[in-house]
């Protein structure tokens, strides 16, 4: 919350990220010592059981709010990259560059001065720490407002690229892929480092690649020591063996050396930063109330497996080809802190009191995965949630007792299963009625395809007129991020443009939850979106008419989910039905939908590639190809360069986008090197010039 004068200014991030001091991954960073592990231990009961109180008084405090206006921003994840040689060396290659913490300062001294410069303000970004330290997360400065703001999202991803850009050095890039190829290859990051470092104990990732918070150390540090052993991260190889991963996973095996790990059927990895050191494309929309957001939850639960599957963009891993197209299985594995007991490799035995469950209690997935559960507060939730959820039954009783119904306790509950990973020696203590962090700790923690965030208690107490207040939200987190500002835009806008059209239309997109887990594994796979199968219901409109003992639900192509089928609507056409009774047709936001719409229906049809597919096409063709199942090094440098191009509008590829045109078609300058590039808006007295010029920055 920034200040005026008299008046507070809702940022986007407020929104979006606003999350308590306590927060480990994402949100403000406390500036204290956090406790050991050993010494956190002793208070971790104490945390669950506060953050419960916690989520008891927001729930008490806001429970009431209604008729809040619909709101909504993006969040793109970077990652900084520096090409070492040009395109004739031999010896080219590509590390991720270290350099987040100065870059991250560079912007947002950059906002300040446009903020402060006369004249006419300028359109602001927010600027946040990730987790790698060659990480950052944007989001736009202020939240978009009802439809109408698909209209300037684009236009804003564009902005937050070119600021972005502007602030590299001479050979560093900043493309927008999931990750880079290498990463975690020998001395794929500059400055080089030496792994083995105490906190990740990796034998491929150093600790200085950690952002240089001690929350992010201590968290990967906590992770391995709850879970009592190394992280083991599996993806199968390409064109290896099926069934290598889970065959390895049974014996447990776990390689000390990176020949060792080489020397696997399948591909290993042991570090939180193959998963947390992913990007990744989120959407968060602000419901009218409580009840709401549990529907809009629920109703796009069925949809976060498709989206995942159509925005694969994950080839690679630890310099090898992957036989998975997705980030998500790698995330999950990357920060598992079950304990073997949990993990169900050994029966339960001496478990520990002061642990969630002691410890022992089986834990079907790690604490970044699918939902496990429905929240909605009618019976069609409780119908479809077919598969037990872990819960501590006091905790439940807790809920209940304080006015929170069976359906919504059984989730908030199930949150509490699992033990906080960071804690803070003082912020043990708080005010229940008004402090969020131990809340925060917990619910920040259990990283799902979605996520249902209550208001932060002081500005939800705002009324729905205030520029502070924020309401019941719901976050859509299974996306994968694109290489260019228009398709990021396209899947971020459809998650906007579905979810009033399921409001408008009341649709039921209920399926079992058991089915929607079976479509969460269909998604990982090679080229899901074109050959995989995906449990969808059929009827889903008021008017549909279920007969007793009937089945609603089919499996589907991408496609027909998208685009329907004989018994079957199709998504889009119903999201063309809700358009053409709530929006003028030559209005820009209808035009700009058609164009992201017939896209993504593109995409679906296969007659544009995946991310994931092109990547792996791009490394499979390329000339230095030994045709080994590995990534060389000159091949990760072009296409971490074409991607950047690619982002930039500075090049072609048919494969993603068909013949359309580029955008930047016909400027009189053409696009300045890498190493020449200079941006006028750093310097301060040309700020008010590139206030009107911001889409020249890169060249200006």
């Amino acid at each position: 919350l920034k200040h005026s004068a008299q008046k507070p200014v809702l940022l986007a991030s407020d929104l979006i990220l606003h999350l308590s001091v306590a927060t480990p991954i994402m949100g403000f960073l406390h500036e204290s010592e956090p406790l050991s592990w050993d010494d956190a231990l002793d208070h971790l009961r104490f945390v669950r059981e506060h953050g419960l109180q916690q989520f008891l008084a927001v729930f008490r405090l806001c429970r009431g709010i209604e008729a809040d206006p619909f709101k909504w921003g993006d969040e793109v994840e970077h990652g900084i990259f520096h090409l070492v040689g040009g395109s004739s060396d031999e010896h080219r290659t590509v590390r991720v560059a270290l350099r987040s913490p100065e870059v991250l300062a560079e912007l947002r001294a950059l906002e300040q001065r446009l903020a402060e410069a006369p004249g006419e303000e300028a359109e602001s970004c927010e600027w946040m720490p990730e987790y790698g330290r060659w990480m950052i997360e944007s989001t736009p400065g202020k939240p978009f407002q009802d439809l109408a703001g698909i209209a300037q999202l684009e236009s804003q991803m564009r902005l937050r690229r070119t600021r972005l850009t502007a602030a590299l050095r001479p050979g560093e890039i900043a493309p927008t892929v999931t990750c880079m190829p290498l990463f975690g290859t020998q001395g794929f990051c500059e400055p080089h480092q030496e792994p083995n470092g105490p906190a990740a104990a990796s034998i491929f990732v150093p600790d200085e690649a950690i952002f240089p918070h001690v929350r992010y150390e201590t968290m990967t540090r906590n992770i391995r020591m709850r879970r009592g052993g190394p992280l083991e991260i599996r993806r199968p190889r390409f064109e290896g063996d099926s069934d290598a991963v889970r065959r390895a996973s049974i014996e447990g095996l776990v390689p000390t050396t990176r020949d060792q790990a080489d020397s696997l059927d399948h591909v290993y990895a042991d570090a939180m930063a193959f998963g947390m050191g992913c990007c990744c494309l989120q959407v968060t929309m602000q419901a009218a109330n409580l009840a709401e957001s549990r529907y809009l939850y629920d109703q796009l639960a069925p949809l976060t497996p498709v989206m995942l599957a159509l925005t694969a963009a994950t080839p690679f891993m630890r310099g090898w080809i992957c036989d998975d197209d997705t980030r998500w299985g790698q995330l999950s594995q990357s920060v598992d802190d079950r304990t073997v007991a949990e993990r169900g490799a050994v029966a339960p035995g001496s478990g520990d009191d002061r642990l969630a469950g002691r410890g022992e209690r089986r834990l079907q997935k790690s604490r970044y995965d699918s939902i496990d559960c429905y929240i909605g507060d009618g019976p069609e939730a409780a119908k479809h949630n077919d598969l037990p959820v872990v819960v501590d039954e006091d905790f439940m009783a807790k809920l209940r007792n304080g006015g929170v119904d069976e359906t919504l306790a059984r989730h908030v509950a199930h949150l509490f299963a699992r033990d906080p990973l960071v804690l803070f020696g003082d912020r043990i203590h708080l005010d229940d009625e008004h402090d969020i962090d131990h809340w925060e700790n917990l619910q920040s923690t259990n990283w799902q395809t979605l996520r249902w965030k209550p208001p932060p208690p002081a500005k939800g107490a705002l009324s729905s007129e205030s520029e502070g207040h924020i309401g019941w939200r719901v976050e859509f987190r299974s996306m994968e991020v694109q290489l260019t500002d228009f398709e990021n835009a396209a899947f971020g806008s459809f998650i906007v443009l579905l979810s009033r059209t399921i409001l408008d239309l009341k649709l039921n997109l209920y399926i079992p939850m058991s089915k929607l887990e079976e479509n969460m594994q269909s998604a990982l796979k090679r080229n899901a979106c074109g050959e995989q199968l995906f449990w969808f219901r059929t009827r889903i409109l008021p008017e549909d008419i279920v007969q007793k003992g009937d089945e609603p639900y089919a499996l589907m192509t991408v496609h027909e989910i998208l685009m329907g089928r004989a018994e079957f609507p199709g998504l889009i056409p119903l999201c063309c039905r809700y358009l053409s009774t709530t929006a003028d047709e030559d209005s820009e936001t209808c035009k700009v939908l058609s164009k992201y719409v017939s896209f993504i229906a593109s995409r679906a049809e296969g007659t544009v590639q995946t991310t994931a597919t092109w990547m792996r096409n791009f490394v499979l063709q390329h000339e230095s190809y030994e045709h080994d199942g590995r990534v060389p090094a000159a091949a990760a440098h072009d296409l971490m360069l074409a991607a950047t191009e690619i982002g930039e509008d500075r090049r072609r590829c048919p494969e993603l986008f068909g013949t359309a045109p580029l955008e930047k078609e016909g400027r009189e300058t053409a696009p300045v090197p890498f190493e020449q590039r200079t941006c006028c808006v750093l310097q301060d007295s040309k700020v008010a010039f590139c206030k009107a010029s911001c889409g020249l920055m890169c060249n200006c």
